[in-house]
């Protein structure tokens, strides 16, 4: 990619960050400045990745480097339920939180009654409400020192999915994390941000799925952190159905207690340039 190119997308993100930084910062949540700041500039030293990277040789990013994205407006676009229809398991008993343009949609999500313990709500509510589990977890796995696109996520991350699995907890029915992007007048960038904290002896099947409302260029940056304790059983599925206009890089990072058991799968339908990174770290003997 050219020098001035490469500038030029820079100093484009490091405008978004400065407005993003200035409204994140009224809304409180001071302990995520350092990390936010230092996610963006790590991400302003390593740029995109390209072709001469070892990682990337295969995967030309330049589409998504060259796109001129804009966060999405503060007010979230309506939604009318139907509009989810096509996106529901209609067979399947489920738990389902609904995320629009990367922020979490209450009045279109659905919980069902769930184990006493056990945690499931958008993330820009827990980091104040669980701020304690969160704060112990998000941006301690995935790693920002080598991935551009997860220094990027970390830098503007401000809501996505909680999922707080207790010790000893199982959940037989599914949690369905629906994230939407719809089609407005210039192609947005969001940066979902899911973490899953399941503790010693639980079980639970988290569903992770990313879909579009209308033909648009927009792009998901999503990272997952999935933290897996002692004996824990879970199993991780990720579905992409966005337009195939769009661009989704999605991470999953797996931190494996000992004996620990994480089945992941994924599902990867339709989008202009799409792909999806697993890192899972195998940190006790068994798992």
């Amino acid at each position: 990619m050219p020098v001035a190119t490469l500038t030029q997308d820079k100093d484009q993100y490091l405008a978004l960050f400065g407005r993003f930084e200035k409204d994140a910062a009224a809304k409180g949540q001071v302990w995520l400045q350092t990390p936010r700041q230092a996610a963006f500039a790590r991400f302003a030293e390593l740029g995109f990745p390209t072709v001469h990277d070892e990682d990337w040789r295969f995967t030309s990013v330049a589409p998504i480097a060259k796109t001129a994205f804009v966060l999405p407006a503060e007010r979230r676009a309506d939604v009318p339920r139907r509009a989810l229809e096509p996106f529901a398991f209609p067979d399947l008993a489920c738990s389902r939180l609904v995320f629009v343009d990367g922020r979490y949609a209450p009045e279109l999500s659905s919980l069902r009654p769930l184990p006493a313990g056990m945690t499931v709500r958008g993330l820009a509510e827990a980091l104040t409400a669980d701020r304690g589990v969160v704060e112990a977890h998000l941006a301690r796995y995935a790693a920002v020192q080598h991935d551009a696109f997860t220094a990027l996520n970390t830098a503007f991350v401000e809501d996505g999915a909680f999922v707080h699995i207790p010790r000893g907890v199982v959940i037989e029915e599914p949690i369905h994390l629906l994230y939407l992007s719809t089609a407005g007048p210039a192609p947005t960038i969001t940066h979902p941000r899911t973490l899953i904290v399941a503790e010693e002896n639980s079980q639970a099947t988290i569903v992770e799925d990313y879909a579009s409302l209308g033909e648009a260029a927009n792009f998901s940056n999503a990272v997952t952190e999935l933290v897996a304790g002692e004996n824990c059983v879970l199993s991780h599925y990720l579905i992409e159905r966005e337009s195939r206009q769009a661009f989704n890089v999605s991470t999953l990072r797996i931190q494996q207690g000992r004996s620990s058991n994480v089945a992941s799968h994924s599902l990867l339908l339709g989008g202009a340039l799409v792909r999806n990174n697993i890192h899972p770290v195998i940190a006790g003997e068994g798992s």
